[in-house]
């Protein structure tokens, strides 16, 4: 026979667990970023397209947001220790929706246009990249590719024009700097 005590400290620590679980789960989802002022924690530019922009969730809720995936995974990933890493998001190239990076499909299109001329385009469907590759050509990758990718730059024409037209911040050295290099 259960009492009543025995129901009330049943429910309550069934409350603690749902209440508990429901925190670390919100704390590894996607925060929002303030479109052409959240600055990249890489390269410090502002986050202007949507296409693009990457973000990565530690265990303690600390969220850092990066205007192109090979900030995320060039510069930052190997700094960090995977056990502290609660989530990484990419945004879908073409519904701009948050994707987990375990789950993305990534395309490597040297002809693509991104934030800092890393080129790489992501999907939250791998029919979605391949589809890409058809029309644009490219090569498909998963997680496991973009951490031995090599990450070299493209041009950086377009990067360049889009940040000295907004807000005339960029000169021609730092474009050609990019992140340290």
């Amino acid at each position: 026979m259960i009492t009543y005590k025995k129901m009330a400290g049943l429910l309550t620590a069934s409350g603690l667990t749902l209440a508990l679980g429901a925190c670390s789960s919100a704390a590894a989802e996607p925060f929002d970023i303030k479109w052409g002022e959240t600055e990249c924690v890489v390269c410090n530019m502002k986050i202007m397209d949507e296409q693009f922009a990457a973000e990565a969730i530690m265990d303690n809720g600390k969220g850092y947001a990066f205007d192109d995936i090979g900030c995320l995974m060039r510069d930052w990933y190997p700094e960090q220790t995977e056990e502290d890493i609660a989530a990484m998001y990419v945004k879908d190239y073409n519904t701009k929706e948050w994707v987990d990076l375990e789950e993305g499909a990534f395309v490597y299109d040297k002809m693509s246009k991104t934030p800092m001329a890393y080129n790489i385009v992501s999907f939250a469907k791998a029919a979605d990249a391949e589809a890409y590759v058809d029309e644009n050509g490219g090569t498909v990758m998963d997680l496991d590719d973009l951490k031995s990718h090599s990450w070299e730059r493209g041009e950086m024409k377009q990067h360049k024009k889009m940040h000295t037209d907004d807000d005339n911040k960029m000169s021609d050295s730092d474009s050609s700097e990019g992140h340290g290099q």
